[in-house]
């Protein structure tokens, strides 16, 4: 199938045309699921396709995918003899994926089973005869269109979340190796979520706005409920507000720009009781500074749509004096989205010249330095305010969970670590005994895929670890002081030698000659937490996160296949096979 992308045609006049065809038919008078009309799933579907940025005549066939009828909705805009006149307003390519919707049995879609295209049943009391079988590239179209369907379609009755994030992530499977559709972003995010972690999430969210008189209980499950899916905009925008009455505008800024970058990236609202639009409006305003003749008060918004007229109908009054403007105030421009997509596909590139794996390596035009200001690193803030606590579960695990060190560089003394997260597998049993560390660590975006690391690290008095290089550029480190004795006893990076202090952090590009010492007679214990490079565009991030996650995903499936292969063999064949480790 061919159709250029629609920003490679700046504005689109035919679904202008098709939406008053749509009107002129009555699509604004036939009901459709939660009390809306045909007319308002169309576009809301369209606006979807398009915001995943699919070619125009997917987006075209969003626009009269159901006019039709389907196996689930029996209403019917138009008759199949209409067909000729869908084909004049839409195409016939939109004309002919919108038939494909309404004939196709989506339980063998969903299934994959695209063998059974050759018989296409019909669905019209006209012989579906003459109708050409299904290509893989239409079938392909009818799964995107039925992932935007369901997205668009899916809310509770008040409009609040519904279950949909892992049934679309399922469909997208289907599309792997597509040659016609390309995968919207937020899938790769995806990869590893299950339906405990989209029930979490909602539950999460749910409670969070249930204790709206307890801005720091409502924080705590917001902060939950953004970790567990890493792809939902609203808690964000919750942190965001919450962040903003608290005085603290970095993070609200930094919030505010994760759930903008969220919400463009998954297309749609998520919390349906605002739409796309407004939502994406609040993200804005909460981005920049409150005005300081209205005050907000953290308790005083208990819903979407009553934080929407606290903060961005408040804002439009503040700047503009007049209650009916409405306008998107855009935070600060992000990096440019498709040259991320370049630079990240150069990386990938390499793995095809040589034996590196995705979490080693150098990322093409990455411009690096030794040493770089934390307050630009929001975890920083959290871990800084959050020390005492920290501390006292750092030092609370004793000595158990360490081991040694098991890197290959050089060293003298003793150097010990504890896992919180080691090369993309959480360690369940640390995490449970260090809640606080760990809800930073997983609200905040700390490199938790198979680059990077989350530990406790210790060093005992007397110990040297001479000087090497981190294998990759991708990410920098963040050493927080839990214990520093005093005296020799510090780091170099590059050609500056900086001390740790307790409850302050230091971070750093591991990927630059480092080494470290303690000559006291002390230990010296420290939290390190591997971030993503600054450099990075959110784009890059995404995917580099959803390549990370297969590698990860595909070792493990690997080592379980050696690991059968050997059993079977009963030791027959010599040693054990291992793959690289992974996590």
């Amino acid at each position: 199938m061919s159709g250029s992308k629609a920003g490679d045609s700046g504005r689109d006049p035919r679904a202008g045309e098709i939406i008053s065809f749509l009107r002129s038919h009555g699509a604004e008078r036939l009901g459709h699921a939660g009390g809306r009309t045909l007319l308002d799933h169309l576009v809301g579907t369209y606006e979807i396709v398009r915001r995943w940025e699919q070619p125009l005549v997917f987006q075209h066939a969003a626009l009269v995918h159901s006019v039709y009828g389907t196996d689930v909705y029996a209403r019917r805009l138009l008759p199949l003899s209409r067909r000729e006149d869908v084909v004049r307003v839409a195409g016939d390519q939109a004309e002919r994926l919108a038939y494909l919707f309404c004939a196709t049995p989506r339980d063998l879609l969903f299934a994959g089973t695209h063998v059974w295209a050759r018989d296409l049943p019909g669905v019209s009391d006209r012989d579906a005869h003459d109708q050409p079988a299904a290509t893989r590239a239409e079938l392909d179209a009818l799964v995107l269109l039925h992932m935007a369907n369901r997205a668009e379609q899916a809310r509770a009755e008040d409009g609040s979340p519904a279950p949909w994030l892992t049934d679309v992530r399922e469909l997208a499977e289907l599309l792997i190796g597509s040659d016609a559709v390309t995968l919207p972003l937020f899938v790769a995010e995806l990869a590893a979520f299950s339906e405990d972690d989209e029930a979490l999430t909602r539950r999460a969210y749910r409670d969070g706005m249930a204790r709206a008189d307890d801005p720091g209980a409502m924080a705590n499950l917001m902060a939950l409920a953004a970790a567990a899916c890493p792809v939902v905009p609203e808690p964000c925008i919750w942190q965001a507000y919450l962040s903003r009455c608290r005085g603290g505008m970095s993070m609200a800024r930094w919030w505010a720009r994760c759930a903008r970058r969220r919400l463009l990236t998954l297309g749609t609202a998520w919390d349906k009781r605002l739409s796309f639009d407004e939502w994406l409006e609040l993200a804005g305003v909460l981005a920049q500074p409150p005005d300081r003749r209205s005050p907000e008060s953290a308790g005083a918004s208990a819903s979407p749509r009553a934080l929407y007229e606290t903060v961005a109908r408040g804002h439009v009054d503040a700047v503009s004096g007049r209650d009916s403007s409405r306008s998107t105030t855009q935070p600060t421009a992000l990096p440019d989205a498709a040259a991320g997509r370049r630079r990240f596909h150069r990386y990938v590139d390499t793995f095809a010249h040589g034996d590196d794996l995705p979490l080693r390596g150098v990322y093409p035009q990455l411009d690096g330095q030794p040493w770089y200001d934390p307050s630009e690193f929001p975890l920083v803030s959290y871990l800084e305010s959050h020390y005492d606590a920290i501390r006292d579960e750092i030092l609370g695990l004793g000595s158990l969970p360490f081991h040694r060190e098991s890197e290959r560089i050089k060293r003298s003394g003793e150097w010990d670590v504890a896992f919180l997260y080691e090369r993309g597998r959480r360690r369940d049993a640390m995490c449970d005994a260090c809640p606080v560390t760990t809800r930073g660590i997983e609200s905040y975006p700390a490199m938790r895929t198979v680059a990077g690391l989350i530990y406790a690290s210790r060093m005992r008095g007397g110990t040297h670890i001479e000087a090497h290089r981190g294998p990759t550029n991708l990410r920098v480190r963040c050493h927080l002081g839990i214990q520093v004795p005093e005296g020799d006893c510090g780091i170099r990076v590059a050609d500056e030698t900086r001390q740790w202090r307790e409850g302050q952090c230091l971070v750093f590009d591991d990927h630059f000659e480092h080494e470290a010492w303690n000559h006291t007679d002390e230990d010296r214990i420290v939290l390190i937490v591997d971030m993503w490079h600054p450099g990075l565009s959110p784009t890059e991030v995404r995917l580099l996160e959803g390549l990370h996650r297969y590698a990860y995903a595909y070792a493990r499936q690997l080592s379980k296949y050696w690991s059968s292969n050997a059993a079977a063999a009963g030791g027959r064949g010599g040693g054990k096979p291992r793959p690289q480790a992974l996590g």
